[in-house]
């Protein structure tokens, strides 16, 4: 099983949740991480619409820490910058989310270390599989949340098909992109 899980910044807030076998996906919309947790843990695959790593040579993404002249950026936020516009990991939103997907990250490891958790960008990875989405059953009454979900578990159907492209460096995080097709 794939799950895919668009993220949200903040706990209260709701974060879309997809589960992908067989070309079904169904969606749900949790906001706990307990939630997250138990509805992900058993995955074969996680594919997480949030970062899971920090720039190479930063502790943090914290103004006043001396790391901050490592920059705010990724190798892999640069590279997917050819797709489309993405947010730098020390505003505000995105410190957050990063902070959250990493916590995530690590708890699902130590529960279940054979777990693959990978990185996706879904509204650069909908471009770029759009017209084959058919041919996976979505439901028509989701919300954007769980639209994003679905996206990031269709990206994990072709990760583990080997029909993905990896951006950024593997020491520092990676971004996974299906190959367009």
């Amino acid at each position: 099983m794939i799950v895919g899980v668009d993220l949200s910044a903040k706990e209260k807030n709701p974060t879309g949740i997809a589960t992908l076998e067989y070309r079904e996906i169904q969606t749900i919309e949790i906001s706990s991480d307990d939630g997250i947790l138990k509805k992900s843990v058993n995955a074969d695959l996680i594919v997480f619409d949030a970062p899971l790593s920090l720039p190479k040579g930063r502790c943090c993404l914290e103004k006043d820490c001396e790391c901050g002249e490592f920059g705010h950026f990724r190798k892999a936020d640069l590279e997917i910058r050819k797709y489309g516009r993405v947010l730098p990991l020390t505003f505000p939103y995105m410190k957050m989310l990063t902070y959250r997907g990493i916590r995530l990250k690590n708890l699902l490891k130590s529960l279940n270390p054979r777990l693959t958790i990978i990185e996706t960008h879904p509204s650069t990875a909908h471009k770029l599989i759009k017209s084959e989405l058919s041919s996976f059953k979505i439901r028509d009454d989701i919300s954007p949340h769980e639209f994003d979900a679905s996206i990031a578990a269709v990206t994990g159907h072709f990760y583990l098909k080997g029909e993905s492209i990896i951006l950024g460096d593997p020491s520092e995080g990676t971004i996974i992109l299906p190959k367009p097709l």
